[in-house]
């Protein structure tokens, strides 16, 4: 536990303990909320339940907001003790260091999608008139709860076992000869960028006519869309944004778009992209609750201006990716990075 002394690394576990700490909180209420909650009644003990439940929805959009601090501290992190590993170059090295750090950092990055979408469920229950989504929020929330603990559970145990005195292997030495191969570049990098960049104009259009005539079909064809779009879209930053950036075609680590050197390019890339999948999905997952007519007559506006925000996402992520693509066509003159 000597590595709670790293500021670092306490701000992570501060971060991940809150969000576990507040959806237990919401949790408990939701509990409540399954067992006794019925719309009909109109009792003393039925309006306080609800009052309790509008607590509860501050608690889990806070525990969302500690839940995505908690995946960005982390990789924070990660990269800040690369300097105290050795070996490490950049946050790889770190992750790559304790056989749970990936495990972990995947996990938070799962959970930290299921609480934004929750969060925006939330938001579109402030915006129902009636009480129709009550209760399967409590249900959602109460299943969200054993996954924030898990996160919690595995970042706990990849930072206390984590060995700042062990020798790491830089992300070079894993993938550069991989890389090198004619194979990796012209298989794999070549279907991802092309997939991604036909999931991504998908999602614009399905998002656009979802705007335009806003059925709950076409809303959740714009989050089906955004959730094909993502390993594409991170595949897509590693294989094709990373070596662009470093002008080197084997260096395909997602971690050093992280570093000063490509000018922090990664933040926002990866923040794009996530912000647009919660988006996207969120609203999709509003369509699939809205049965009654007052949650229906939310959903029109909230999903229009959700996904307005999905595709104005996505094309952030996409300017930002192109950058050091269209830099390094310029310097070069035209040149090809890979031959």
């Amino acid at each position: 536990m000597i590595n709670l002394l790293e500021p670092w690394v306490l701000l992570v576990m501060v971060a991940a303990m809150m969000s576990a700490f507040l959806f237990a909180r919401a949790a408990w209420t939701s509990l409540r909320v399954v067992r006794r909650f019925e719309i009909s009644r109109a009792t003393e003990g039925q309006l306080a339940l609800e009052r309790r439940f509008e607590l509860a929805s501050v608690y889990v959009r806070v525990a969302a907001a500690a839940q995505f601090a908690t995946l960005l501290l982390t990789v924070i992190a990660a990269d800040r003790l690369s300097k105290s590993v050795r070996g490490a170059m950049c946050a790889y090295g770190v992750f790559q260091s304790e056989p749970g750090g990936f495990r972990a950092l995947a996990m938070s990055f799962a959970v930290a999608i299921a609480a934004g979408v929750l969060s925006e469920l939330y938001a579109l229950n402030g915006r129902v008139r009636g009480m129709e989504l009550v209760r399967p929020l409590a249900i959602l929330t109460v299943l969200i709860l054993p996954l924030t603990i898990v996160d919690f559970a595995m970042t706990s145990a990849f930072l206390g076992r984590l060995d700042l005195g062990v020798v790491a292997s830089c992300c070079s030495a894993q993938f550069d000869s991989a890389a090198a191969s004619y194979s990796f570049v012209a298989g794999p990098r070549v279907l991802a960028v092309r997939g991604a960049l036909i999931a991504i104009g998908a999602c614009l259009v399905v998002a656009a006519l979802a705007r335009r005539s806003p059925r709950g079909q076409l809303i959740v064809a714009a989050g089906a869309c955004s959730l094909v779009a993502l390993p594409l879209a991170l595949a897509s930053a590693v294989l094709e944004v990373a070596p662009h950036a470093f002008e080197l075609p084997q260096h395909v680590c997602p971690f050093c778009l992280l570093r000063s050197d490509v000018f922090y390019l990664g933040y926002p890339l990866f923040v794009a992209i996530l912000l647009a999948v919660i988006w996207s999905v969120g609203a999709a997952a509003g369509a699939l609750i809205s049965r009654g007519a007052e949650s229906r007559a939310a959903l029109a506006p909230f999903a229009r201006q959700r996904l307005s925000r999905a595709a104005v996402a996505w094309i952030v992520a996409v300017a930002v990716g192109a950058a050091p693509v269209l830099r390094y066509a310029i310097v070069s003159g035209g040149a090809p990075l890979f031959q």
